[in-house]
């Protein structure tokens, strides 16, 4: 194991940071109790039939009862998230006391996370009444974070491409040509997307279809070319066609997933037969890893956080030969703590949104868009979240936009 981590003689690999092995427990934690709520909202509904909690829901309704159960699993979740991230105000320093429960006490921690779940199956369902609302609320701001990094993350690999094109000089232009594929390719997908939509969803009298793809379009395309412009490019010119690509696709998937999500009655040719259980798992698959990555990623972004300069760690010796975990928090911490936990905990009850169709709690009753008991449960369904998708793919274009003409309006602020 020691040569492995080390390498051969002269070679020395970096071992993994104490900042990202923490953090990596905690996707590990989020990533168990995700599996788990997935898991008992689609099967394992026998396993509570006896929990009074569940017998508001009528004979044989197994989506209110994978509902409520979801409702308790996040519930323990965020509030573990909450708890911690209260405790880890105004953490700043790797020599304060309360750094040492973000990084150890494991089992401690465990046992906590354990307990408050198992609590929150004798909280009464009139709690979850006003909880409910609070995760939609919550899963929005979550859909916020996530959408900033996305845009954060365009920008990163332009700029990482581009420095590769500089240090290759003119020795070759492969980084060139994978820039342009990338930039090209991402826009024909759009394009394309948006073509078979039009075909496929846009027909008759789809007219909300037809505004969704169309506009989409427009405001993706009209962004587009204010990127590459002139005036855009003098105050910033980092922005160009990979960005606009990136978020055009995205905006593409939203609308595309929005429409898949309308419920029985619209007009999606889709909506009249349930998902496959293969869907059905991709689809919880990469939304699990998406929380996790934007909950992880969110604790240490500029674009959320700043220049935090305060949160960087101290630099270890590069000739140093280190096994195992390599402490990068000698002195100050590496990421911000409490942001790290109100993140996941906002991840958390975005789960909770997604796995329930983002239904509420009306009168003891769960209300969402599939009342029967025999149809399979998309992973995330229900006008609540046509709109939300709906919503978002703007946001993300208005976010975009920002970034271009921020720099035009605000001339005196350095943006990076």
């Amino acid at each position: 194991m020691q040569s492995f981590m080390t390498g051969a003689p002269g070679h020395h690999i970096q071992s993994i940071k104490k900042s990202t092995s923490t953090r990596l427990v905690y996707v590990v934690f989020f990533l168990l109790v995700s599996i788990v709520a997935y898991i008992l909202s689609y099967w394992s509904f026998s396993w509570f039939n006896n929990l009074d909690v569940l017998k508001i829901c009528s004979k044989g309704d197994n989506e209110c009862k994978g509902a409520l159960v979801v409702y308790r699993l996040t519930f323990g979740l965020a509030l573990y998230h909450i708890l911690l991230g209260l405790v880890m105000i105004n953490v700043k320093s790797a020599g304060d006391s309360r750094a040492k429960l973000q990084d150890g006490y494991w089992p401690l921690k465990i046992l906590l996370l354990g307990v408050l779940i198992f609590v929150s199956f004798f909280i009464p369902n009139s709690f979850f009444r006003v909880y409910t609302w609070i995760s939609i609320f919550s899963a929005a701001i979550f859909i916020f974070i996530q959408l900033v990094l996305l845009i954060e993350c365009a920008y990163s690999l332009n700029e990482s491409c581009v420095r590769k094109i500089e240090d290759e000089g003119h020795s070759g232009k492969k980084w060139y040509v994978l820039l342009c594929v990338l930039s090209f390719g991402s826009i024909a997908l759009a394009v394309a997307g948006t073509v078979l939509m039009l075909v496929f969803y846009g027909k008759g009298n789809c007219s909300i279809n037809q505004f969704y793809i169309v506009f989409n379009l427009g405001i993706c395309l009209i962004v587009g070319v204010l990127s590459i412009s002139e005036k855009v490019r003098e105050y910033r010119p980092s922005s160009g066609l990979f960005q606009s690509g990136v978020v055009m696709l995205y905006c593409t998937y939203l609308i595309y997933s929005a429409i898949n999500s309308e419920p029985p009655g619209t007009c999606s040719s889709n909506n009249t037969t349930s998902p496959k259980e293969s869907t059905i798992i991709i689809g919880a698959v990469f939304t699990i890893i998406s929380v996790c990555y934007s909950a992880f990623r969110s604790s240490d972004s500029t674009e959320l956080l700043g220049n935090h300069n305060h949160y960087s760690s101290i630099p270890t010796d590069p000739n140093a030969e280190t096994t195992g975990v390599a402490d990068d928090e000698c002195e100050c911490t590496a990421y911000n703590y409490s942001f790290f936990h109100f993140t996941f905990a906002c991840g958390a009850m975005y789960l909770s949104a997604l796995l329930t169709n983002w239904a509420t709690m009306t009168n003891t009753d769960i209300s969402s868009s599939a009342s029967s008991s025999n149809s399979t449960i998309s992973v995330d369904s229900g006008m609540v979240s046509v709109w939300v998708k709906v919503v978002s793919s703007w946001v993300v274009v208005l976010l975009y936009l920002w970034t271009l003409i921020g720099p035009i309006l605000l001339r005196n602020r350095v943006w990076d």
